[in-house]
């Protein structure tokens, strides 16, 4: 059984273009080992935390939306988990369609 899952991650801001294209290229590969396709993609920017992460008070955000079976949200909490770029993420159910846009992407930082 499949259902649309959707993550949101915040990621440290101050990552140079290559360390950032590395760690799209890690999930994209995690997600293609695990055969998972990714629907829906977003990047929100870099954005003002309400409380401090790790002595971070800014994050980047990456939104994704994607179709799998329930035990992938699993290996993907374990792999963002273990990836010391990530702040922090949260993996939600979701009961938006699999390509709809996020009312976030209209907003400015």
């Amino acid at each position: 059984m499949t259902n649309i899952y959707e993550t949101t991650i915040i990621v440290k801001p101050d990552l140079a273009n290559d360390q950032m294209k590395n760690l799209n290229t890690s999930i994209d590969q995690f997600f293609s080992e695990n055969d998972v396709s990714i629907g829906y993609k977003e990047d929100w920017g870099i954005k003002n935390l309400k409380s401090s992460i790790n002595k971070y008070s800014k994050g980047s955000f990456k939104f994704m939306r994607f179709n799998s079976s329930t035990d992938f949200p699993k290996k993907l909490d374990s792999f963002l988990n273990f990836n010391t770029d990530c702040l922090r993420f949260l993996i939600t159910k979701s009961f938006n369609e699999l390509e709809e846009t996020t009312p976030q992407i209209n907003k400015d930082n």
